[in-house]
């Protein structure tokens, strides 16, 4: 069996010189971003890019020395992707093998035609693993599983960035999309359509039936599909939100994707709140930890067309800011309402 070069070496000290080699808990304890160890060759970025915008503070290694050095930086958690071109063979083993041995969790990626099997991954110790491709809601959930074991699950808030994206009418050409959609229509749709950034034929004709619907003076409604066969069973949705054309350019529409967790909390805000659909999705998002601006290019608005929409969202709701517009929104999630 091929070994690592370094696999007689003990895992890397703590920067404090203690050796117990156990993940740092006071940084979580003292609300700094929770630090992730994460290893994966460095051309793969919409992984990284995804965790940071979701509030984690990374350390990246390509290879398993980079791997092993960054245990002295005490991460709480190690995102391990076995694909790792410097190390072939049984090499991305051994280096699992290496980093669960220094106590900190790790969580692994694969794909189903690779030669570890799951069963082979947990007996080297992995506390998860998933199977590539990844969607990003999955990831985090089970991230968030593992940084909070004792953690009692409430109603859905959107602990991710928002999903969205700007999708010409004309042809259904994806002109931006944050990662988070991005991750989303790759996971839920095959090729060519994620690669060319383009709208697959059934989601492009419900925009093209949607849109007349709008424009007509209809109610809005959602398109909601299935995952790929085999995948676990989630649910992607779609809505079309009103923007700015100054922001998403003329011709545009901003379409926001959530799985169904969300979109049932979505809708709930809507039903138990009477809201209309654009006014729920700008409540729930108040919930997360976006900042305003993040908050309202995700929305395809402009910040003062946002501060608008929120200002009247809070009148409505007889809320004397966000702040206890946000408390409505969880007790409405609760069933306090």
């Amino acid at each position: 069996m091929p070994t690592l070069p370094y696999a007689d070496m003990p895992p890397s000290p703590p920067p404090d010189g203690s050796s117990d080699g156990q993940p740092d808990r006071r940084a979580a304890s003292a609300g700094a971003p929770q630090r992730l160890l994460v290893v994966q060759a460095l051309c793969v970025q919409p992984l990284a890019a995804v965790l940071e915008e979701s509030g984690y503070e990374l350390l990246r290694a390509a290879d398993g020395i980079a791997a092993l050095d960054g245990l002295g930086a005490r991460p709480r958690l190690v995102i391990m992707d076995m694909e790792l071109p410097d190390l072939p063979g049984d090499g991305p083993l051994a280096l699992l093998r290496r980093l669960t041995a220094s106590g900190v969790p790790v969580l692994t990626l694969s794909r189903r035609q690779q030669p570890h099997r799951l069963s082979t991954l947990i007996e080297a110790g992995a506390a998860e693993c998933l199977v590539k491709p990844v969607r990003m809601s999955d990831l985090l959930a089970r991230i968030e599983r593992l940084l909070r074991p004792g953690a009692v699950p409430g109603p859905a808030e959107p602990r991710r960035p928002m999903a969205s994206m700007t999708v010409r009418e004309r042809d259904g050409h994806c002109a931006w999309q944050t990662p988070q959609a991005r991750a989303l229509m790759a996971a839920y749709f095959p090729p060519p359509w994620s690669e060319h950034a383009r709208l697959p034929p059934e989601v492009l004709a419900w925009l093209h039936r949607e849109a007349l619907r709008r424009r007509a003076g209809a109610a809005p409604s959602s398109l909601t599909v299935a995952p790929p066969a085999g995948a676990r069973r989630q649910r992607l949705s779609f809505n079309l939100m009103a923007a700015d054309d100054a922001v998403i350019g003329e011709g545009h529409w901003l379409m926001v994707l959530h799985e169904a967790d969300e979109a049932a909390s979505i809708a709930r805000l809507a039903s138990v709140l009477q809201l209309p659909t654009a006014d729920a999705e700008l409540l729930f998002g108040l919930l997360g930890p976006a900042p305003l601006d993040e908050r309202a290019r995700a929305l395809g608005l402009a910040e003062a067309s946002y501060r608008e929409r929120l200002t009247a969202l809070c009148e409505r709701l007889s809320a004397a800011g966000p702040e206890e517009a946000a408390t409505s929104a969880r007790a409405a999630l609760r069933g306090e309402r």
